[in-house]
C-alpha cells in the first residue's frame, strides 16, 4: 500500500490517533521549515499561464518532504501515535536515516 493511503485512512478514521497524526504533520512542516528541511520544488507561474505565455517562468516553492510520508506510514503501523508525544515523533522523523 502506498504511504499516502495509510495516512489518509488514519485521518479519515478520526479519533485520537487521527488528531495526533494531524498535529505531527503540522509540527513537521513548522519544525522542518525552521531547520531548512522542507523539500524544494518548482511550479509554473499561473499568472503567466493565464496570460498565454508559452514557456512560463518556474516559481520555487518548499513543502512537505516525500520521505516523511513513508516515515509517517511506518509510525502509524507501529502505533507510535498512541504511545509517543507529538514532539518525540516529530524529532524522530526529522532525524537522518542511517
Amino acid at each position: 500500500m502506498a504511504p499516502a493511503n495509510g495516512i489518509v485512512r488514519c485521518l479519515a478514521a478520526e479519533g485520537p490517533e487521527a488528531m495526533a497524526l494531524a498535529e505531527v504533520i503540522c509540527q513537521l512542516v513548522v519544525k522542518g521549515a525552521e531547520l531548512g528541511e522542507l523539500e524544494e520544488y518548482e511550479i509554473p507561474d499561473r499568472d503567466a499561464l493565464a496570460a498565454g505565455v508559452v514557456d512560463p517562468p518556474r516559481l520555487k516553492r518548499r513543502g512537505f518532504r516525500r520521505e516523511w510520508l513513508e516515515r509517517l506510514d511506518v509510525a502509524i503501523e507501529r502505533d507510535a501515535f498512541l504511545r509517543m508525544s507529538t514532539r518525540d515523533i516529530v524529532d524522530r522523523l526529522l532525524q537522518p536515516r542511517l
